[in-house]
């Protein structure tokens, strides 16, 4: 029996129906490639945008830590002074809103910058009271001019401290007044950049945290798209058909008559091609079920 005619229509058929589904599955992998760069390139937006936002906070953080901190030097300035720890000027601090270590930094710098001074001080025989005026002249023997603030509640501070040291006149007609009290209340305004930074950092923690959810919720979506459902179902279907409808009949070209049970080797070959279709029809309405469902 010349089987030749029946495997070139079976092999020829099943490169038909594998070409047609194959491209099928091609359009849709290049189609998941195409999606999951978008979504890569809104990540890396996301994640941009993200960075952004942390160090505008960050300096934001900075600029609320580092105002605390000069008004609270500027309140206990007395006390640092007399050389009481930071441990102890903090629980005896009620108004301060900052940690021992958040403060730290700040109060050893003022240290040294009270050693400096006093150090300065001690050499110049004659010094002004007022804080502008000894900058002026001293500004230069100054290692950190950009630290002014820092210097002005250090010597202020120093100079509570002299007129607490003096004697009170004798002038019968002199006011008794505490001079130190006066020199060293001062009604603070209110800080309106201080508050816009406040705001602000509000502001960007919301921002902050919205964007965290959604670069979540785009990974989601990676992870779902690195995972494509179907595919590989298709591509199984794919290789078993090429496998018993192409290249297994390939084999058997050309057909040697008598020499194989002829009957038995064509209704093997049609089980093989019966069986590739059932395969791909089993195949295509799993998929269709599950897209009617996830519709649903």
């Amino acid at each position: 029996m010349d089987l030749n005619g029946l495997i070139s229509t079976i092999t020829t058929s099943t490169a038909a129906l594998v070409a047609i589904i194959g491209g099928f599955l091609v359009s849709r992998v290049i189609s998941l490639s195409s999606e999951q760069t978008g979504i890569k390139r809104r990540i890396r937006e996301i994640d941009n945008d993200l960075l952004a936002k942390k160090e505008l906070l960050q300096n934001v953080e900075d600029y609320l830590l580092e105002d605390d901190a000069i008004d609270f030097l500027e309140d206990n300035i007395i006390k640092i002074l007399q050389r009481e720890t930071l441990s102890e000027i903090i629980n005896q601090d009620t108004n301060n809103k900052r940690s021992e270590e958040e403060l730290k930094p700040y109060f050893n710098e003022m240290q040294n910058i009270i050693k400096e001074l006093w150090t300065l001080i001690n050499k110049l025989e004659i010094f002004d009271d007022d804080f502008d005026d000894f900058y002026k002249e001293n500004n230069h023997n100054l290692k950190d001019i950009e630290k002014r603030d820092l210097y002005e509640i250090a010597y202020e501070g120093m100079m509570d401290l002299l007129r607490d040291s003096q004697p009170q006149s004798s002038d019968p007609f002199a006011i008794g007044l505490n001079l130190s009290s006066l020199s060293s209340f001062k009604p603070r305004s209110v800080n309106l950049e201080y508050n816009d930074k406040k705001k602000e950092r509000d502001r960007l923690y919301d921002d902050i945290r919205v964007l965290e959810l959604q670069i979540e919720e785009q990974r989601k979506i990676l992870n779902d798209y690195g995972k494509p459902r179907g595919v590989w179902g298709g591509f199984a279907v794919l290789v078993y058909a090429c496998i018993v409808g192409i290249i297994y009949p390939s084999v058997l070209l050309p057909y040697p008559t008598d020499t194989y049970n002829d009957n038995l080797t064509k209704y093997w070959l049609l089980f093989l091609f019966f069986s590739q279709l059932v395969a791909l029809f089993v195949y295509l309405g799993f998929a269709m079920f599950k897209l009617m469902k996830d519709e649903s």
